[in-house]
């Protein structure tokens, strides 16, 4: 992996020589910023129309359902239907909603029920656009830039978080949630025009290559998918799901990763959930520390982007993978344990780094081995599971460790959830196929 900085830099931003991959990229990022301005002015919305903090748990639990529902069919119709058309119909679809919000905010006529509808919709959406999304790199890049569009991907996705929030207190403070709301529209119409723009180009060698590969050769029938705007199969939704679930059972790296991934999205919900008691009952600290964690999270995911990013060709990547997960696991664990008081908001800080930097590389190798190594054909089904396994547990995860962070504290709940992954990541190397994968 050692490079000279200018071959670093221009193996970083590979993905970028791809026109296509260059706007889908552009639209997205500026997408990702409006949300992170429309999360902060939905928050500052609902407190200012309910003064209830159980309020913001019923929005967030109202678009979780509809995303968990539909995730499924939504890698269905990312297989059966071009990418891009599926993305195009949820961003506008966005656009419009949100906007409508806007002016409802503006005009004084909007009303809490109003959110919750908007929450189940942007749910819908979510089900659809995810698989769309995340499968559509593989039909606009080469293989060997995969990476870089992952790590790209990141990018724009981990200094939405960094920059969206403030952006959004400031929209907030200057013209309400109402403008906020306005901007993140204007972000989902420019990421659509982005979209209805793209000209997806034809299938590329490398593509049918992978797709042979994964298939097991020439005879395995994949049959181009959106590098030639494909036309929908023959077959019930029904059926292609289960070819889906049946992929995915017969490879043990597959479905023991997905299983993992959702029993250690319990084990970081402290993250979320016992951070801000952990820092006032414990570090005696304020709200600094708590978005100082999840900013330093944020600079370590992006410091493993870049790393990754420059990296010509990653060997072992089974491996490599989840020693990122080992370093997040000890890490969440190290902000649980009792360190002087001195010293603990810095170490905290590290930690958070850390969690960042170690889930960051996991997410990109991960992402990347799913786009080389599944075929074209039934990328977004595989996409949809591995979605639908990480957050089946999410809501569960947050409720039990909300009830054990007063029962027990914080730190032991960041102590468990650490102990918990690590034991996880552990296990993972008891699978022959995540030890060889490469």
């Amino acid at each position: 992996m050692t490079t000279t900085s200018t071959g670093g830099r221009l193996r970083f931003t590979r993905a970028l020589r791809s026109p296509a991959f260059a706007l889908l990229w552009s639209g997205q990022t500026i997408s990702a910023l409006g949300d992170g301005a429309f999360f902060i002015a939905l928050a500052w919305q609902i407190l200012v129309l309910t003064r209830s903090g159980t309020a913001m748990g019923i929005v967030l639990v109202a678009q979780s359902i509809p995303r968990l529902l539909f995730l499924l069919l939504g890698g269905v119709a990312a297989d059966r239907i071009p990418r891009r058309l599926v993305m195009l119909w949820s961003d506008g679809g966005r656009a419009l909603l949100v906007g409508a919000i806007a002016a409802l905010g503006w005009f004084g006529l909007l009303q809490f029920w109003v959110l919750v509808v908007l929450a189940l919709c942007f749910g819908l959406a979510d089900a659809f656009f995810l698989p769309a999304f995340q499968s559509i790199p593989p039909l606009l890049v080469e293989t060997e830039a995969l990476t870089s569009a992952n790590a790209l991907t990141s990018l724009s996705q981990e200094l939405s978080i960094l920059l969206g929030p403030a952006l959004g207190a400031a929209l907030v403070a200057i013209s309400g949630a109402s403008g906020a709301f306005a901007f993140d529209s204007l972000t989902f119409l420019i990421s659509a025009l982005c979209l209805l723009a793209l000209r997806m180009p034809e299938k590329s060698a490398a593509l049918t290559q992978r797709s042979m590969a994964a298939e097991g050769g020439p005879s395995g029938g994949v049959q181009s998918t959106e590098g030639t705007e494909s036309t929908p199969r023959a077959g019930g939704l029904l059926a292609d799901v289960r070819e889906g679930l049946s992929y995915v059972m017969a490879s043990p790296w597959l479905w023991v990763t997905i299983l993992l991934a959702s029993l250690a999205n319990v084990g970081l919900a402290p993250l979320q959930v016992a951070l801000p008691k952990l820092v006032a009952d414990v570090y005696h600290s304020g709200v600094w520390l708590i978005g100082g964690v999840f900013s330093a999270s944020a600079i370590g995911s992006v410091s493993a982007t870049l790393t990754l990013g420059q990296a010509k060709r990653l060997h072992h990547r089974g491996i490599v993978a989840y020693l990122g997960t080992i370093t997040a696991s000890v890490a969440l664990l190290g902000i649980g344990l009792p360190f002087p008081q001195t010293i603990a908001p810095a170490i905290a800080l590290v930690m958070g780094a850390l969690v960042g930097a170690g889930l960051g590389v996991f997410s990109i190798i991960w992402v990347t081995v799913l786009q080389e190594m599944i075929p074209a054909d039934k990328l977004g089904r595989v996409t949809s599971l591995d979605w639908l396994g990480s957050l089946a547990l999410q809501p569960v995860g947050l409720a039990v460790v909300g009830v054990l962070t007063d029962r027990l504290g914080p730190q032991w709940v960041f102590i468990g959830g650490g102990g918990l992954n690590l034991v996880l990541a552990l296990l993972a190397f008891t699978v022959r196929g995540i030890r060889t994968l490469d």
